[in-house]
């Protein structure tokens, strides 16, 4: 059973929207295999959760905004993406787009769940689907760091992801304030896909168990 979560980062004027998809697994110890944990599944009582991002788009600077709605519905309406979650980015023309997505969803055009709005806000406490930005990069820092977040080696645009992820520079201000920046790199944007990351890993699908998969280094593309 797949369990996806889906995040849109939207652009503005010289940004890039982006969005990032991410699967979580429960991933069985180094040499057991799937057999084993279908003949004794009691055996393994702990499973290692991964967080796998299986997909990355950009889309070109000027995209239509309902360009792109269109082109992210017509994805989730694969048949493995019908218990997808989708967070949106919902600052500033995230709204509007919002709105369409949600306008979409209540005629039936895809999923389960009604898309959910992430409005990144400055602070320093989250409210509702108001959320500061420090939360958003620490869903991406704490599994990264505990080595549960796995960027496939061969992923279309993965190589751009992970220079995003290395360049991402956090500074405190005078007064205690928070503040999140990705060096801006000519074609490459300014850090769309690890926010769009963020969102995905935000708000984990828990809403089904994940698949149990054998422990392996390589993670095969996920289809479009």
């Amino acid at each position: 059973m797949t369990s996806f979560t889906v995040g849109l980062d939207l652009g503005q004027g010289l940004d890039y929207s982006a969005l990032a998809v991410v699967e979580r697994v429960l991933v069985l110890p180094a040499g057991a295999t799937l057999g084993d944990f279908h003949r004794r599944p009691q055996a393994f009582p702990e499973l290692v959760e991964q967080l796998r991002v299986r997909h990355l788009r950009r889309w070109e600077l000027g995209t239509p905004y309902p360009s792109i709605v269109a082109d992210v519905v017509g994805m989730m309406r694969a048949p493995q993406m019908d218990d997808a979650l989708l967070l949106i980015d919902g600052t500033g023309v995230g709204r509007a787009v919002r709105d369409m997505f949600r306008d979409e969803w209540h005629a039936g055009a895809f999923g389960v769940w009604m898309p959910i709005a992430v409005t990144v806000t400055g602070g320093q406490h989250r409210h509702g689907w108001h959320v500061p930005k420090s939360d958003l990069m620490a869903a991406i820092q704490v599994p990264l760091q505990q080595g549960r977040l796995k960027i496939a080696p061969r992923l279309a645009l993965g190589d751009v992801l992970e220079r995003e992820l290395v360049g991402f520079r956090q500074k405190i201000s005078a007064s205690g304030r928070d503040t999140y920046d990705i060096p801006r790199r000519d074609g490459e944007g300014h850090g769309d896909l690890a926010t769009a990351l963020a969102l995905a890993l935000f708000q984990p699908n828990t809403y089904r168990r994940p698949d149990v998969v054998e422990n392996a280094e390589q993670i095969g593309r996920a289809s479009e």
